[in-house]
């Protein structure tokens, strides 16, 4: 997989886990901070935010995903969007980031198609 790949076509699927994403300051100090993940894609995954003042679009990071408590999945993320969702009302219904995963090893490529097949059969569409 690289960036040019259209990561917008693979399966999303709903979920309910903790990512926290590490990210570096210009002083090199290191941020780590947890997030709940909300949908999750062989490309990259969603993470809830109320404050969308935290990323920049195309900022990196890295990622660590909780495995099941057994281990933490690890790799670097591009934040690709920040969003508020909102219904016909006016209501917002949800807001995050969604972060593309670049330069993934195969581990974590074999572990997210995995996640994708498991979460979808138990929350089909």
């Amino acid at each position: 997989m690289n960036e040019s790949d259209n990561k917008r076509s693979s399966e999303r699927v709903d979920v309910s886990f903790i990512t926290f994403v590490r990210k570096s300051k210009p002083d090199g100090v290191h941020n780590l901070m947890q997030f709940r993940t909300k949908d999750l894609s062989e490309g990259g995954l969603f993470i809830t935010s109320n404050d969308l003042s935290l990323f920049d679009l195309g900022e990196e990071c890295e990622i660590l995903i909780d495995n099941e408590r057994q281990s933490y999945l690890e790799t670097n993320a591009k934040v690709v969007r920040g969003a508020r969702v909102f219904t016909g009302e006016g209501d917002q219904v949800i807001s995050g980031y969604g972060l593309m995963f670049y330069e993934p090893d195969e581990n974590f490529i074999s572990m997210m198609r995995q996640q994708v097949l498991v979460k979808g059969q138990e929350n089909p569409k």
